[in-house]
């Protein structure tokens, strides 16, 4: 089995990044990333990695596993799919990335290897995975993510037959698998290691959780998360950059030039720097309190940088469309993305509301029709998804979600 070692030389911080002088086409087609934590993992745990990929401008997302991922590894696995296929339909991409530390790792694997999750994968990352169990879990025997995670168990012998059975098959799985010789989490450390991925392990000194908290892998992550440019982005990018520096330039000499400061937020939007666009916005809306375009552009960045367990009420990308709302009523696709921040916060009723207005304003508008359509099923009105998902497959014939929930609803 292959391993590659991390010298103290691949350490990669990061500092904080500036004012961006180039922009990546890289950047522009990140997957959004979906976090699952470990065993008896608190939320506070992992803030650390989360915070930073964010300012890094990734869209970072959590998923809630219940009884603090110590219940069944199958049940957090269906769990991680009905958030995969939510995180779809709300943030309308074909493919997710997810960063599973130690039984995170677990779920994700399961869900690509057994469930479909593969074929919306873009890279799974495992940090300090007990791929072949550990015997630390023998003192938490009584919780069942425990006992699944003991070496020889049912789950793990079963998990393991699966995957080599796929491998025999040519299937190959985008999966990086870093882990530490130093884990106290997962004895022996040995156990973290699996064929077919990419076994990289960290050649200093660096616990269980240091794979979450240390600044050390941020360079690497970022790395791994992104793609490698094209010639014919290069090319594009060119004329992108031309265009930054010139309003740039032009921004210096007159600070006060809210087109200038338009078209750099947008194109800094457009090009995934969150953080400088929603700068840009804001001091144009300091100019133009009046100008619901900087509202919108500013509110679908402040939503990318949004966290689960934000209350509804003060989230500041909620409170900017309600700000295009009243500046001008007519706008559908202010209500539509108001639905999906109150839906990406875990407030059902209130994103339904949002869409039904919605598609009042716009009919055709078949984004708030698949929402809609989610957020039905997830209420239990079966009769109402179906009508939404047929209204979509009517102005879209080949939206792929549509087909797949009907198909999923025997339609």
């Amino acid at each position: 089995m292959e391993e590659r070692i991390l010298s103290r030389k691949d350490k990669a911080p990061l500092p904080r990044e500036g004012f961006p002088q180039h922009l990546s086409p890289a950047r522009r087609r990140r997957d959004p990333v979906l976090y699952i934590p470990g065993f008896f993992r608190f939320s506070f745990l992992s803030a650390a990695i989360r915070r930073r990929l964010k300012e890094l401008d990734f869209e970072v997302y959590t998923i809630r596993l219940p009884n603090f991922a110590a219940g069944d590894i199958r049940k957090g696995a269906r769990i991680l799919m009905d958030k995969m296929e939510e995180l779809r339909v709300l943030l309308g991409v074909r493919r997710l990335s997810l960063i599973g530390q130690g039984l995170g790792g677990l779920v994700a694997r399961l869900a690509a290897e057994q469930m479909g999750a593969k074929d919306y994968l873009g890279l799974l990352i495992m940090l300090g995975t007990p791929n072949q169990g550990s015997y630390t879990f023998y003192p938490f025997f009584p919780f069942k993510a425990a006992r699944e995670m003991v070496p020889g168990s049912p789950f793990l012998v079963n998990l393991s037959g699966a995957y080599l059975r796929i491998l025999e098959e040519g299937t190959d799985f985008p999966y990086i698998n870093l882990y530490t010789s130093n884990d106290l989490a997962v004895i022996p450390w040995t156990n973290c290691r699996l064929g077919g991925a990419e076994n990289i392990r960290v050649g200093w000194f660096c616990t269980h959780m240091g794979l979450i908290r240390s600044r050390n892998f941020l360079g690497l992550l970022q790395g791994w998360l992104e793609a490698e440019e094209s010639d014919s982005e290069s090319y594009a990018k060119e004329g992108e950059d031309a265009l930054l520096e010139e309003l740039s330039l032009s921004l210096q000499e007159e600070p006060q030039d809210g087109g200038d400061l338009f078209r750099r937020g947008k194109l800094l939007l457009d090009g995934g720097y969150y953080g400088w666009a929603m700068r840009d916005f804001s001091r144009l809306i300091k100019l133009r309190p009046d100008f619901p375009e900087a509202y919108m552009l500013r509110g679908k960045a402040l939503r990318r940088k949004m966290s689960y367990d934000e209350n509804p009420i003060y989230n500041r990308a909620i409170r900017d469309f309600n700000q295009v709302i009243r500046l001008k009523p007519g706008w559908a696709d202010a209500y539509y993305e108001r639905g999906v921040c109150y839906a990406l916060l875990n407030a059902w009723p209130d994103a339904v509301d949002s869409w039904d207005r919605a598609l009042i304003i716009n009919r055709d508008l078949y984004p708030a029709y698949l929402a809609r359509g989610l957020g039905r099923r997830k209420r239990g009105d079966i009769a109402g998804a179906v009508e939404d998902f047929t209204e979509v497959l009517r102005i879209q014939p080949d939206e792929p979600e549509a087909l797949r929930f009907l198909s999923e609803m025997g339609r």
